[in-house]
């Protein structure tokens, strides 16, 4: 009688630990996704607040245009091959700078020639930027297309 009592613990033991292996197999992609969607949101509050704060720091008597955001736009056609959030985040880090700028002391060549063929690196490879096309309103648009230089497809 002990050994079936012993059994059967086992094989509640042994029953558990597999139903919770196999539940977090099943719904490991879920999480995966919250993941970066947690990592995608944090990346926009940390840019909202680097914004907010050149924001402030502009005189309010001022009545030319200054650059709000930075919007960069990629145009592959496979954009889910790329890490795009990544890309992005590392346009809008290097170009902060020239938020809260004027509109006419923002040199648009300077900013073509930093990023255009700019080699990036991340886990699974290099990523060769080509900037397309930069429009500058209170917004700047950038249009860059993405090419892997290096790394396993």
């Amino acid at each position: 009688m002990r050994t079936i009592r012993f059994s059967a613990l086992w094989i509640f033991i042994f029953g558990f630990v597999m139903g919770t292996t196999s539940y977090n197999t099943l719904y490991m992609h879920k999480l995966d996704e919250i993941i970066k969607e947690n990592e995608y949101l944090s990346a926009k509050l940390e840019d909202s607040l680097t914004k907010l704060e050149k924001l402030k720091t502009i005189p309010k008597e001022k009545e030319t245009p200054i650059l709000n955001e930075i919007y960069p736009i990629i145009q592959n056609n496979d954009v889910h091959l790329f890490p795009k959030n990544e890309i992005n985040q590392y346009i809008k880090i290097l170009l902060s700078n020239q938020l809260g700028k004027e509109l006419n002391k923002i040199d648009i060549n300077l900013i073509y020639n930093a990023l255009n063929r700019r080699i990036l690196k991340y886990e699974d490879g290099e990523y060769k930027l080509e900037i397309k096309a930069i429009v500058l309103t209170d917004t700047m648009y950038i249009y860059y297309t993405i090419e892997k230089t290096k790394g396993g497809s």
